[in-house]
């Protein structure tokens, strides 16, 4: 068949589709293309998902993920796309990654990938729970560590395991940098164990213990990468010994636990919020009550627990921790490297803003709590002839649904969709910004906002007048006509006000901005969030709350 005849969909699942266009565009690139996003698919159930990929008609069905190595359920992707009709698929990731096979191939293999599958994923189930039991006695029967001398330095490994699509750069990526950045700055030696790149961190400080992406369930595959992971981090400890264990807790993980028995050191959880409660609202992982018991290990084997906000220790003191052991830690933000006049007119003369429009600036995840969907309405509801522009810097699951109201409401002009970008392109793309938003939302069960956004310490370092939503920590942290405009959450009516009195005074952005990088500077730090860590440390090896 003739190239300029093919006919290839693309189907992007996560990621950059950018990658995707541009291998495309380079290997064929006289084909036609039709982009499909997944949420076209999502409203149909199996079988109706294959019946509408199949009315595509597709010679090549091209599959865009954030990464091969971390994406379970390959083989089905590619059965997918051979039941589709493709007589090729091609599954891609945000790195270049490629994989690609011919539709007949794929069929004829698929009866025994499954199965192999489907055996290594019982296994991984089956040996996850005969240790998980021995763990949780060896916790139980545990002997008091003998309290040693404050080593100075003091040797650390840093834990980080099971990352989601998106989390090897955004907010997850900037506080791993900024807590690893800020220990060492402190004079702790960092030994980062990871299964995963972490964007903006030196590749030669990452110890990486590669994946493998095999689990026929989303359990079954984390539960597999754990066992992975956790023999890998054993192994490194072995070879260099460390006198703390810092995991930063994710989901089916014990990694920290069983080094810390193995090493005979002590181990300091961060808890960014319970995998549980995530597994029942957002991301829904299965195997639910055996997710709990992990739980329930990490924080009983836990000498230190360190939350992102007084909510979250209040959960976790719920969960029946000794209040003694957690510690208040909130994120942080490296005021060196946010700043005003950190590359912001340039970046306003790429995105085409004029000297006299105002630019209101939003950095986040287009997810269930960060407000966007509030953020649009607001948008539309602002004066058509103001000037007001609007820059939104992130993706995720409402991003179809805040173009549809942005086009509804004819402000596609107003607005940037910047997609992802490279961390270190942030701090010009807030420079640029004359306001920046944080318009949360409460979670949707009812939960208390268990958040600590570091986009939030980030803006504020910017000097910029700041509009924010009256809850949890962020109420905390920003005070009302001090440095920020305060308003209830979810209302797109007070957002949208905000933004044009902000948009109306310039003495009120500098002065509101000013006042929140003072805040940032004396109070929100990463080497304030590090030494809370290495204070925590000094004062259990001296006896001071009890190494036990």
């Amino acid at each position: 068949m003739n190239e300029s005849s093919l006919k290839i969909v693309l189907l992007v699942l996560s990621g950059d589709a950018k990658t995707a266009r541009d291998w495309l565009k380079q290997n064929y690139a006289s084909a036609s293309l039709e982009i499909v996003s997944r949420y076209q698919l999502e409203k149909h159930s199996a079988l109706g998902r294959v019946r509408a990929a199949r009315q595509l008609r597709a010679d090549i069905f091209v599959i865009a993920t954030e990464r091969l190595a971390w994406q379970r359920g390959q083989n089905a992707m590619l059965a997918f796309g051979a039941l589709a009709g493709a007589r090729q698929v091609v599954l891609i990731d945000s790195y270049g990654g490629v994989r690609k096979e011919s539709g007949v191939g794929i069929l004829a293999r698929a009866p025994f990938r499954f199965a192999a599958e489907s055996l290594a994923s019982a296994a991984a189930i089956a040996q996850s729970r005969l240790r998980l039991t021995q763990l949780e006695r060896a916790i139980q029967q545990r002997e008091t560590l003998t309290r040693q001398p404050a080593p100075d330095p003091i040797r650390i490994a840093y834990l980080r395991s099971t990352p989601s699509p998106g989390t090897p750069a955004g907010g997850a990526a900037t506080h791993i940098n900024g807590f690893i950045n800020a220990a060492s700055e402190l004079g702790a030696q960092i030994n980062v164990i990871s299964n995963d790149n972490i964007a903006g961190l030196d590749e030669s400080r990452l110890m990486l213990i590669d994946p493998q992406p095999i689990g026929i369930t989303r359990a079954a595959f984390d539960l597999r990468n754990n066992l992975i992971f956790s023999a890998g981090v054993l192994r490194e400890i072995e070879r260099r010994p460390v006198d703390l264990i810092y995991q930063r807790y994710g989901r089916f993980t014990w990694a920290g636990v069983e080094a810390s028995l193995r090493a005979r050191v002590p181990l300091f959880l961060e808890y960014n919020g319970s995998e549980v409660w995530i597994g029942k609202h957002w991301d829904t992982s299965g195997m639910i009550s055996l997710l709990e018991r992990f739980e329930r290990l990490n924080l009983l084997a836990s000498r230190r627990i360190f939350v992102v906000s007084e909510v979250e220790r209040r959960n976790v003191l719920r969960a029946g921790v000794p209040n003694e052991k957690i510690i208040v830690n909130p994120n942080g933000v490296d005021t060196q490297t946010f700043h005003p006049d950190v590359g912001g007119a340039a970046a306003r003369g790429e995105l085409g803003i004029g000297p006299d429009e105002i630019l209101a600036g939003f950095v986040g995840t287009f997810g269930p709590w960060h407000g966007v969907l509030t953020l649009a309405e607001a948008i539309c509801l602002l004066p058509a002839d103001c000037r007001v522009r609007f820059l939104l810097v992130g993706a995720g699951r409402f991003r179809e649904q805040v173009e549809h109201i942005i086009r509804q409401g004819g402000r596609e002009q107003q607005t940037i969709f910047a997609g992802h970008v490279q961390h270190e392109r942030v701090p010009a793309l807030l420079d640029a910004c004359d306001i920046l938003l944080s318009p949360h939302v409460p979670l949707e069960d009812g939960s208390e906002f268990f958040g600590s956004p570091t986009k939030l310490f980030e803006y504020m370092a910017m000097g910029k007048g700041i509009v924010a939503s009256r809850l949890g920590q962020i109420a905390d942290v920003l005070a009302d006509e001090q440095n920020a405009l305060l308003i209830e959450p979810g209302s797109a009516q007070q957002l949208a006000d905000a933004i044009l009195r902000l948009m109306k005074s310039r003495e009120l952005r500098e002065r509101l901005g000013a006042a929140a990088r003072r805040a940032a500077i004396e109070r929100h730090t990463w080497k304030q969030n590090a030494q809370r860590v290495i204070n925590e440390y000094l004062s259990l090896s001296q006896g001071e709350r009890g190494f036990g």
